[in-house]
């Protein structure tokens, strides 16, 4: 877990290595990213239809256009954003987070998390919770700069208005087990900031065994990308979603048929938890949500892992074609959210690549016949496309010796 000195407020250095400090302050990174994804995935889902344009809606447009540096390259700073655009650019902090590590030799770090989780960034935990004002003013602190937010005198005239700052605090502070004012607390921004400024200390004395030529530059100005992107866009999206104005009505956050999302609480489709979602319709649904979740882990690993392009693209099929639909029809039809349950403690599916590959072949085939079950009871949303699993296995079996089953030959 991201730790900061609760002195000064900075994030500490661990590793005298260098090269050392840039993987650890990196993986950090990737689990942080993973965690926020999942939890703006998981709100996204709970926007009610009458707000689709602040959800956004994946069926008119392609996720291909969030290219590796960016929607419209800089140009998404000066564009309005929805839900969606915010997660999907989240998504791509994720994989380029994951891609420099392993670019520098590492393995990516796809990990699932286990929430509520805490991390010493932020005065409170991240949680799996539907779009409320709380959850809104939590993901406004973590995209706010150094100063945005702060009451510190020497933010005076840089960040929000007094007024504004203390509202954002004391609704905070109504869903907080720890003290919003008092100890330092840090954003997102800064982890950034901090792996900038390592990337040119490794940069300057990089360790042998990378390549000569390797491309620091072009690494130095993605992660300076994603600090950006954080800083500016996504944080004026939620400064819209938590003063109400970008949902066009008067007063969205208080209860009645304006309010902007579902209301429920995180429940898992494992069966035979005191916690396991009741309707066995929903249950199944969200498992196989769980399924496409898990899979595409998977398939993110191994194309980081051996720079396999069409495993990525695969992974952002399994997202686009399958779990999206799932998301909004659990909401819609039973008020159940995606669980995002835990696969294991790792993605990495087996001990070899091939090993790996035929585990995540198994799953796809999991994933399949549950597929016709549902779809064989009318279960399975309007938009969802059944075909999804076969491309998934197509795509497998071109980057490994597997068969039709997905075993290995």
């Amino acid at each position: 877990m991201l730790r900061i000195n609760k002195k000064t407020g900075e994030i500490p250095t661990d590793f005298r290595d260098d090269y050392l400090e840039l993987l650890w302050l990196l993986d950090q990174a990737a689990g942080l990213e993973h965690s926020l994804l999942v939890s703006y995935l998981y709100a996204l889902f709970s926007i009610k239809d009458k707000y689709r344009e602040v959800r956004g809606d994946l069926s008119t447009r392609s996720y291909l256009e969030h290219s590796p540096n960016g929607r419209g390259g800089i140009s998404v700073l000066k564009e309005h954003d929805s839900f969606l655009d915010v997660a999907l650019e989240e998504m791509q902090h994720f994989s380029l987070v994951n891609r420099f590590l392993a670019d520098l030799g590492a393995a990516p770090n796809l990990t699932p998390q286990v929430y509520p989780y805490s991390c010493d960034l932020y005065p409170f935990d991240l949680a799996l919770i539907p779009l409320t004002r709380y959850a809104s003013a939590t993901y406004l602190w973590i995209e706010a700069d150094a100063c945005a937010l702060s009451l510190d005198p020497e933010c005076e005239g840089k960040g929000e208005p007094p007024e504004f700052i203390r509202e954002v605090r004391e609704v905070l502070a109504k869903g907080s087990h720890r003290p919003i004012n008092g100890i330092p607390r840090n954003h997102l921004g800064s982890l950034y900031q901090r792996i900038v400024a390592q990337v040119r200390k490794v940069a300057a004395a990089p360790p042998a065994f990378l390549p000569a030529g390797f491309p620091w530059g072009d690494w130095d100005e993605r992660m300076n990308w994603i600090l950006d992107q954080g800083e500016v866009a996504h944080y004026r999206f939620f400064r819209g979603v938590f003063t109400g104005e970008a949902f066009g009505v008067s007063d969205p956050w208080k209860r009645g048929r304006d309010y902007p999302s579902y209301n429920f609480r995180r429940l898992t489709a494992y069966p035979g938890d005191e916690d396991t979602i009741p309707n066995e319709d929903a249950r199944q649904l969200a498992w196989l949500a769980d399924l496409h979740y898990w899979i595409l882990l998977g398939l993110l690993d191994q194309g980081f892992r051996y720079r396999e392009l069409r495993l990525r693209y695969a992974a952002i099929d399994a997202m686009t074609l399958g779990l999206w639909a799932l998301g909004l029809h659990l909401a819609r039809v039973y008020q159940v959210g995606v669980p995002f349950d835990p696969f294991s403690t790792q993605i990495e599916m087996g001990r070899t690549p091939e090993f790996a590959a035929a585990v995540l072949g198994l799953l796809i085939r999991e994933a399949q016949d549950l597929v016709c079950s549902l779809d064989a009871r009318n279960l399975l949303p309007t938009d969802y496309d059944p075909t999804l699993f076969r491309v998934l296995l197509d795509n497998l079996q071109g980057a490994h010796a597997l068969d039709g089953s997905g075993r290995l030959l």
